[in-house]
């Protein structure tokens, strides 16, 4: 007779992962849907919110893996918004054309890429490209709707859900 937990092992381990992905996925579209008014109007990018949980998550993570990329989260946030709220106001958000947007994101993708692989770790290089475009992306597409300050700081407070 087979039971539940005669699982082979690699099947226990993929089911695992599976169960913790799908946990903190929940947890980011309670926060999204529900939370409070103060947080969720913060949280304009949800999207981005589950990106980030899946690049912190994948490869089976342990609890240690999932505090390293929350650290890994804050220092790519660090790295990409901090010099995008500079740009922005030194630029501004209505004189952004196809051209300034595209050096822009050149620019700060090299910034953030340049750095030997020892320096920065891959989430956090994938996390800070993923902000990188957004930020001047969505900056580009609303031009003057668009608060020099609030945007990059909306997009570190999805990132930060995630």
């Amino acid at each position: 007779m087979l039971s539940f937990f005669n699982i082979p092992p690699l099947w226990k381990e993929c089911l695992s992962s599976a169960f913790r992905t799908a946990l903190a996925c929940t947890i980011v579209a309670i926060v999204t849907l529900y939370g409070p008014i103060s947080i969720t109007s913060l949280i304009t990018f949800p999207a981005f919110s589950y990106v980030v949980v899946i690049l912190i998550i994948i490869n089976d993570a342990t609890l240690g893996d999932a505090l390293r990329g929350c650290w890994l989260g804050l220092y790519a946030t660090i790295q990409s918004l901090g010099p995008a709220m500079l740009s922005l106001w030194a630029i501004g958000p209505n004189r952004l054309s196809k051209g300034t947007a595209s050096i822009a994101v050149a620019l700060a993708a090299f910034v953030v890429v340049l750095p030997s692989a020892q320096s920065t770790h891959l989430i956090a290089k994938r996390i800070s490209l993923g902000q990188i475009v957004l930020v001047y992306v969505v900056a580009y597409a609303n031009g003057v709707h668009i608060d020099t300050f609030m945007h990059p700081i909306q997009l570190a407070a999805s990132t930060a859900l995630g």
